[in-house]
């Protein structure tokens, strides 16, 4: 059986900074707000940036993918416990979950950056 995977890059809803990701051949839409992006860094005991950093060096452990898929599926509009997320990341591969996390990383930090040269160009005109 195939299944159809959509690209983690594409926006479930640009204007609340959503993102489809697949995991384990299950669609979710995810959200990172500025607050689990707060608690992500809390928990992990680094910055994000240093997070993406890690994860684009291969430095990533388990504790990285659940600390940032939790908030993120939650911030998405699922109902989904810690335990739910391990064994999505379980059925899923830690590779894969581990390229759907950096892209994920990327493209909610993107639209930030994007948001903030919206209302620059606005306070201009």
């Amino acid at each position: 059986m195939t299944v159809k995977r959509k690209k983690v890059n594409q926006m479930a809803n640009p204007l609340k900074a959503q993102v489809d990701i697949n995991l384990g051949g299950t669609d979710y839409k995810a959200r990172l707000t500025i607050d689990a992006i707060m608690q992500i860094e809390e928990k992990l005991n680094c910055g994000i940036l240093k997070l993406i950093t890690r994860i684009a060096d291969s430095d990533v452990r388990m504790t990285d993918l659940i600390s940032v898929l939790t908030p993120a599926l939650r911030g998405g509009g699922n109902d989904i416990s810690e335990k739910d997320v391990k064994k999505i990341v379980s059925d899923s591969g830690i590779i894969n979950t581990t390229k759907v996390v950096a892209e994920l990383l990327a493209q909610s930090l993107q639209v930030e950056d994007q948001e903030e040269d919206a209302k620059k160009k606005e306070d201009l005109n």
